[in-house]
């Protein structure tokens, strides 16, 4: 992700130390932690963007520092007992922030320790004691945490916690989330349909209907210099325009159309209805020709208005860095145990293969029906690992299915449109199987690289299901 993520930080000791005189402010327990705490925050730094005003011990500190949390806009919480502490300090602190996630973290002080243990060297690294602690009281009263512990200058700790962190950025962002719909739901692919109400209990996904009219005037107003500027832009990225300037100029119209109604709505996802009759005889075509101003936008397209799966690809987005491909799976190959995916309509084009241009050509389904052959990207998709996330709604929630393979080396596979040719882990046989009985949709999102574990994490803070195939 691009934006590092805003993470509220408290870290407690305890007042009673002091009280009892095992801790002064002076002492160099006092130092040491507050040192380790220094340490710590350096390290986080590295991965978010931290809230902190040190080390607490009091509740009045307690509540300053989440008042501070509360006015910075968190996405979220690290809690760390750095020695014992009371239950009342963290009360306090979560009391005044109960709406945000948080991730309890044991930070040790000692990789190992000393022949001989004196007791200032045991309370230094009494944590342990206030975590678990703590857990107690938490899960008793319904508290939705994550944890993670080890030594605190164990780069693998931070690394697991910059997961936490990335999954809570994705979550704050999901709550603020826009959906464009063209111009309503795909009614022969009834897998589809989701239930608006409940995606926006669940995720604060909002779904805007927009109207095939509205797209048509504006792309009707597009003037001549529009139309020579993004065909100019083409050129240079470098696609080979296979069509003619007729058809081009065509679809470079709805493209400039697409940019101009999802920025001026907010949109970060756009799932159009694009197999319709209403579309094609308001249009004259599908539109599908990629805008690079939508892309460096981040806002996600899709084809047959698959909500769900609009959602996987903004959220991939968002937590991998990377732009999401978005298939169905086509055909297999049992003798290479691969799987020919794509699927025909409009995509970001970031992921080809750079040892084949990016082609433009006619809407290879609805050239011969429509008014205008269309203008549509053609590419194959990049060489290397990928995984693949399926997601529809069950009825209750989001739930995925993922699988990693990868993409194949070689020349395009396929005609007409955009495509990966994916060999996957299992036999094509236990896939298909296995799939059908999870019950699934046939649109597959991939993302470069294998992720499958990171998901998991990442759909447990999310509410979405998931499953592995």
């Amino acid at each position: 992700m691009g934006v590092k993520p805003k993470m509220g930080i408290l870290f407690f000791t305890s007042g009673w130390f002091r009280d009892v005189g095992l801790q002064s402010s002076s002492s160099s327990i006092t130092g040491e932690v507050d040192g380790i705490g220094e340490e710590i925050i350096q390290n986080l730094s590295s991965f978010l963007e931290p809230v902190y005003s040190g080390v607490i011990f009091s509740k009045e500190e307690s509540d300053r520092a989440a008042a501070e949390i509360r006015s910075a806009g968190a996405d979220g919480i690290i809690i760390a007992p750095l020695m014992w502490a009371e239950d009342q300090l963290i009360r306090a602190a979560l009391n005044e922030l109960p709406e945000l996630p948080f991730i309890v973290c044991l930070f040790l002080p000692y990789n190992t320790l000393s022949e001989f243990v004196g007791y200032q060297d045991m309370l230094k690294g009494s944590g342990m004691v206030a975590m678990l602690q703590w857990s107690g009281f938490l899960k008793r009263e319904g508290y939705e945490y994550r944890t993670v512990s080890g030594y605190y200058r164990d780069m693998n700790v931070y690394d697991e916690i910059n997961e936490h962190c990335l999954a809570l950025s994705v979550l704050k962002s999901l709550k603020n989330a826009r959906c464009g719909v063209l111009p309503f739901r795909c009614d022969v692919m009834s897998t589809t349909y989701v239930d608006e109400f409940r995606i926006r209990d669940l995720y604060g996904v909002e779904l805007k209907y927009l109207e095939l009219s509205r797209f048509k005037e504006v792309a009707d107003a597009c003037t001549e210099g529009e139309i020579g500027q993004f065909e100019s832009r083409l050129r240079n990225e470098g696609y080979e325009i296979e069509i003619n300037q007729k058809n081009l100029n065509e679809g470079i119209k709805y493209a400039i159309a697409m940019e101009k109604i999802l920025l001026e709505e907010r949109i970060n996802i756009f799932v159009m209805n694009d197999v319709i009759d209403e579309m094609h005889n308001c249009f004259g075509l599908r539109p599908c020709l990629p805008n690079p101003e939508i892309a460096g936008s981040g806002i996600v397209v899709n084809m047959e208005a698959d909500v769900a799966a609009g959602i996987a690809m903004y959220v991939l987005q968002l937590f991998t860095g990377d732009v999401p491909f978005y298939t169905e799976t086509y055909t297999a190959d049992l003798e290479k145990n691969a799987l020919l995916m794509g699927h025909p309509g409009y995509h970001n084009v970031s992921n080809f293969d750079e040892d084949q241009p990016v082609r433009i050509v006619n809407d290879i389904e609805y050239e011969n029906s429509d008014v205008f052959t269309g203008a549509s990207a053609y590419f194959k998709y990049k060489p290397g690992p990928v995984t693949a996330v399926n997601c529809v709604y069950n009825g209750d929630k989001l739930r995925w299915t993922v699988f990693e393979g990868y993409s194949l080396e070689g020349p395009p596979k396929m005609e007409g449109t955009c495509h990966l040719f994916c060999k996957i882990e299992k036999p094509v046989k236990v896939f298909c199987e296995r799939t059908v009985q999870i019950g699934v949709s046939q649109h597959w999102v991939v993302v470069p690289g294998h992720v499958k574990n990171r998901l998991e994490s990442l759909c447990s803070w999310l509410n979405i299901g998931f499953c592995s195939v």
